[in-house]
């Protein structure tokens, strides 16, 4: 992967930029992600004629890591500021999962000129402030805890039932090894727990919305989909056979989905 490095308020950010013909599309991973989440989606929906942009969010991946707090309001203005050092700021196309699926919606919320479309993948945010995390999500959180690639493996299981290879759990392991990162993990994931709720401001949405949720999802289950319900503009597909992550699970699927979707 051809990765690209931008200074931005101090703050070194890797990433790629496809820079196809076609209007731009931005991924957003997820907690604890970085791009290489993305490895299976990145270049097939590239060759759709869409200019595909995906990063390591600050705090993530091979991006810098600073000492600050990491809410999603935070990175709605980072995401908005990237964006516009790359000219890719109208007609964009914004997707999120998860953490990410929060922070795009919260661009969308922020910068409603900026987001034409917004695939949100059974996003943060939507739970009550009641919801305290699924034995999933606890299980996952405990990677931060991991000596070992057999380890981070077994956390990684508890997002979705799908094969994790060494390498990948390699890489995951060698991430979370970097100074900050586990500072940086724990922050987001307080900063999106307790930042005001997306279902009391959905309605200020202005993009296409395409909600994505896999009917198995165990980190944040499908029953939290109501508030999208009464959404306009928006909507709702849930996926049989599929967890939180169906870009990697089922990559072939969702890759035909979101293109269509961005494209039509």
């Amino acid at each position: 992967m051809d990765f690209q490095y931008l200074n931005i308020d101090n703050t070194c950010i890797r990433y790629i930029d496809t820079r196809s013909n076609g209007n731009p599309v931005l991924l957003i991973h997820g907690l604890g992600g970085s791009i290489e989440s993305w490895i299976n989606n990145i270049y097939t929906i590239s060759s759709k004629q869409l200019r595909v942009i995906v990063l390591d969010l600050p705090g993530f991946g091979f991006s810098d890591k600073p000492k600050i707090n990491y809410t999603p309001s935070f990175y709605s203005v980072f995401i908005a500021k990237f964006l516009n050092r790359l000219d890719a700021y109208s007609h964009v196309s914004i997707i999120g999962c998860s953490l990410g699926g929060h922070i795009a919606a919260e661009v969308a919320l922020n910068h409603p000129s900026l987001v034409s479309k917004l695939v949100l993948i059974s996003p943060a945010g939507a739970p009550p402030v009641s919801f305290r995390g699924t034995p999933a999500l606890r299980k996952y959180v405990s990677i931060l805890k991991s000596k070992s690639i057999q380890e981070v493996k077994k956390s990684l299981l508890s997002v979705d039932d799908v094969s994790v290879d060494d390498t990948f759990a390699r890489i995951f392991y060698d991430r979370l090894s970097m100074p900050g990162s586990k500072e940086a993990f724990m922050s987001a994931l307080k900063g999106s727990t307790y930042a005001p709720r997306l279902s009391r401001r959905l309605h200020r949405i202005k993009a296409q919305t395409l909600l994505i949720w896999g009917k198995n999802d165990k980190i944040i289950p499908v029953r939290f989909i109501k508030p999208f319900m009464n959404m306009k503009n928006c909507r709702i597909l849930l996926l049989e056979n599929c967890g939180h992550v169906p870009f990697i699970s089922r990559p072939t699927l969702f890759n035909k989905i979101v293109t269509d979707f961005i494209k039509e």
